[in-house]
């Protein structure tokens, strides 16, 4: 990919489609991409890193560690991370029976988020039967994810049909919830966490959340970690397949069971990058097909996939790399071009697996197998030099291969920060009336009209520096239906601070700090306003690892295709960018 600056000219070329897939470009003089927000320029050449054993892990596991023993060693060997799951609808939000139902609002949040609270026979009178309804169970669902951690859960078993429910703790906001009422910062935080999981498109979008939580006894929530493990579902929220156990002995790096998902790793698109099993830095790399000829069953086998996701072998994410073995060493190794993502995923496993029961031996050899040591080079292929009159910055915007990345690099793309609060002092719209939003005995569903605006009074959103009309992006995001019967989750507020717009920079500036001091550089959001004023002090921060992952009809998608020509200069320039 050949990328010039011609004097006086700001040439995007833009290979980004509303789909959310390809590459892009920004000439300039450290310009921003749309593939990334603006970075440092770095000298053209080449670059390693080596990792030890991984220390991080995502929210789920692959099966191949599945189980008390996979349980166990992946919680010894994982640290918390921010990134998890956005999947909860806009419609079931703003019509469930429990947030939206006037009469159960007040009581969920002065009574223990447990089994017993929602039990059709001995539950709390104004939150019986409510779980009955299918849109109600998915919000439980999200509820207890950002409320309770790992090990705790909330089940509710309909008592009409026989059905159970478990709903699993994951992110650990409030696990005090679980014993008692919760007062007004795990409300607000829970909120946020809440509003910034609701997704249009009903896509597993994979997002990075960020904010202050109780960093005092809990310094690593919604702290960017180290790195990130590798996303072993699909967008539609399936397993991808070769993350399971294989049934049969399977041999070789083309089979589609058995792997485990290793982390991601960043690279500069079209360059060439070396990863190999083992602690040693890469040296000399040579292609040998018959490398993997006789070697033991034990030996392990790697793929790489474009973006932060697994793959199968037959998948267009799975990028063909040859074989190679460097200086002599006896580990594997890998040699692809990276994708125009910038991103690469990494699974690895033994060469052959499968066949027999998964004993304690094999379950941590399996596990173990994700903790391995890798080497990573990289370094720019030659290019043809530039036409007349324009000079080439492809080897000055070069950045040598990191594996595994930080969270922070792999999410990069401030979306924005949600904010306020689902309970307290007149929380709904007020066409919410008793007997609206309502599960009867019988399991009968008795819906709210359209507000037309937003359901919750104190709920807010606003947008990072890369949109340019915060109303369109929110509403797109956080809205179901349309005209008189449209529902909003949340109000939109404009622009979290400085924009970096393409034709203007609205100065709304919604929230004072634009990096809270906790952590600092992660790039969270805090003192943020409300519609009528008034400073909401927990907001959560999201940032995308695409900014078309979250919606696809986004305000800048007239600009993702062919080439965009604009005379003046980014704004904030790029010099004043983070």
């Amino acid at each position: 990919m050949k990328i010039y600056r011609t004097p006086g000219l700001f040439v995007f070329c833009l290979g980004l489609s509303i789909a959310g897939a390809g590459a892009g470009c920004v000439v300039g003089d450290g310009a921003a991409s749309f593939d990334a927000p603006p970075v440092s320029v770095r000298a053209a050449g080449t670059g390693s890193s080596t990792t030890g054993s991984s220390t991080t892990g995502p929210a789920t596991t692959g099966p191949a560690t599945t189980g008390p023993a996979g349980d166990l060693l992946s919680t010894w060997l994982d640290a918390v991370q921010g990134v998890y799951g956005n999947g909860l609808s806009a419609a079931a939000l703003t019509r469930n029976a429990l947030i939206t139902n006037v009469r159960a609002n007040p009581v969920m949040v002065t009574v223990p988020l447990a089994t017993e609270s929602y039990a059709d026979e001995g539950g709390e009178p104004e939150l019986r039967f409510q779980l009955r309804h299918e849109p109600t169970r998915e919000v439980m669902r999200y509820l207890v994810s950002c409320a309770l951690e790992e090990g705790q859960s909330v089940s509710y078993t309909d008592t009409s049909t026989g059905e159970e429910t478990t709903f699993p703790g994951e992110i650990g906001i409030c696990p005090q919830w679980a014993e008692g009422g919760i007062g007004a910062k795990c409300r607000q935080l829970l909120t946020a966490c809440m509003l910034s999981r609701v997704n249009a498109l009903g896509r597993h979008v994979t997002l990075s959340m960020r904010g202050q939580a109780f960093q005092e006894d809990r310094p690593e929530l919604l702290t960017p970690a180290p790195s990130v493990r590798v996303v072993t579902v699909t967008e539609d929220g399936d397993p991808i397949p070769s993350f399971a156990r294989c049934t049969t002995e399977t041999s070789g790096a083309s089979r589609d069971c058995g792997w485990t998902p290793g982390h991601i790793g960043t690279c500069t698109p079209g360059s060439y990058v070396y990863i190999g099993v083992g602690g040693e830095p890469l040296g000399d790399c040579e292609a040998d097909p018959s490398s993997a000829a006789g070697l033991p069953q034990g030996d392990t086998v790697v793929r790489v996939c474009s973006g932060i996701r697994g793959c199968d072998s037959g998948s267009p994410d799975h990028i063909e790399p040859s074989e190679v073995r460097c200086s002599g060493r006896s580990e594997p190794a890998l040699h692809f071009r990276c994708p125009a993502s910038g991103h690469f995923s990494v699974m690895n496993g033994p060469r052959t697996s499968g066949g027999g029961a998964p004993g304690l031996g094999k379950v941590l050899s399996a596990a173990l197998q994700n903790h391995k040591r890798f080497s990573v080079t990289s370094h720019v292929q030659p290019t043809p030099p530039p036409p007349p009159g324009a000079v080439s910055i492809i080897e000055a915007s070069f950045k040598p291969a990191e594996y595994p990345a930080p969270e922070a690099r792999v999410f990069r793309w401030r979306e924005g920060a949600f904010y306020g609060s689902f309970w307290g002092n007149k929380p709904l719209h007020h066409r919410l009336e008793e007997g609206m939003n309502e599960v009867t005995e019988d399991g009968e569903f008795h819906g709210a009209p359209g507000s037309g605006e937003s359901v919750f009074r104190h709920a807010f959103a606003c947008t990072g520096e890369y949109w340019t009309e915060q109303a369109a992006y929110a509403e797109a995001r956080l809205c179901a239906g349309a005209g008189e019967d449209k529902d909003c989750v949340a109000t939109s507020v404009g622009a979290c601070g400085d924009a970096h717009s393409f034709t203007d920079c609205p100065p709304l500036d919604q929230c004072s700090v634009a990096d809270g001091g906790r952590v600092e550089g992660d790039g969270d959001f805090q003192q943020c306003k409300g519609v009528l004023g008034g400073i909401w002090r927990h907001p959560i921060t999201v940032y995308l690892n695409h900014p078309s992952d979250v919606i696809r009809e986004s305000p800048f998608a007239r600009m993702v295709s062919g080439a965009l020509y604009v005379n003046a200069p980014l704004c904030p320039s790029a010099e004043d960018a983070p």
